[in-house]
């Protein structure tokens, strides 16, 4: 598997383009939040290879952002859970207080265009020669998943805002709950293998196994 991370977003984001193999033709996105779409456009022309679809871990503006521009550019669905589904065309929503006042500063307005074609993350899918496995993780969003992924050679977890190297995502902000945050940290500690490499939604990758020995919230 080839994965491309991209920072984006004032927030500093993780978007990452993922391939099965070195030699595909076809990739998808993941979390292409608020800036993204310059970026993983020159990534994904230079590389050669054709996106297929938007996988989204949560609804929060710096994670899909510009999901309707790349959605658009390429013609490809956006697969997000439906409990954060609101979030794509009033991203203020989940940002609480300041969230409205933040979306006009970022984007001249309150709300962003609607993605063509959305599809809830409800089941195991096959994306270009990628396998992917949504795990529902609520806590930071009501809509939260982790996407298990593999490849013929390759599984990596992509946890969003859930699981950070030392830390864990928020939970203060509008549909956030600590109470459901531990039970999908208690959830995630039993259905993932300890040597799992975890691709958080921002900061360093990490593995299940470091976060069980150093992050004291899944202890």
């Amino acid at each position: 598997m080839l994965i491309q991370p991209i920072p984006v977003s004032p927030w500093q984001a993780n978007c990452y383009v993922v391939l099965a193999d070195e030699k595909a033709t076809q990739c998808v996105i993941v979390d292409p939040g608020i800036t993204a779409a310059g970026p993983v456009a020159r990534y994904v022309e230079e590389r050669g290879v054709t996106p297929v679809a938007l996988l989204a871990t949560h609804g929060h503006l710096d994670h899909v952002g510009d999901a309707h521009l790349l959605a658009a550019r390429w013609k490809i669905p956006l697969h997000i859970a439906a409990a954060d589904r609101h979030l794509l065309e009033r991203p203020g929503d989940g940002l609480g207080p300041q969230g409205t006042a933040l979306m006009r500063q970022l984007t001249g307005t309150d709300t962003l265009p609607p993605v063509a074609d959305v599809r809830d993350l409800t089941g195991d899918i096959e994306l270009a020669g990628l396998y992917v496995s949504p795990f529902a993780a609520p806590g930071h969003t009501p809509g939260s998943t982790l996407l298990d992924v593999t490849s013929a050679d390759t599984r990596v977890v992509f946890t969003g805002d859930v699981i950070f190297a030392g830390t864990i995502g928020r939970t203060d902000l509008p549909g956030g709950s600590m109470t459901e945050m531990r039970r999908s940290l208690r959830n995630i500690v039993e259905r993932f293998p300890a040597d799992v490499v975890l691709l958080p939604g921002h900061g360093r990758p990490t593995t299940l196994a470091e976060e069980l020995d150093t992050n004291s919230y899944l202890r």
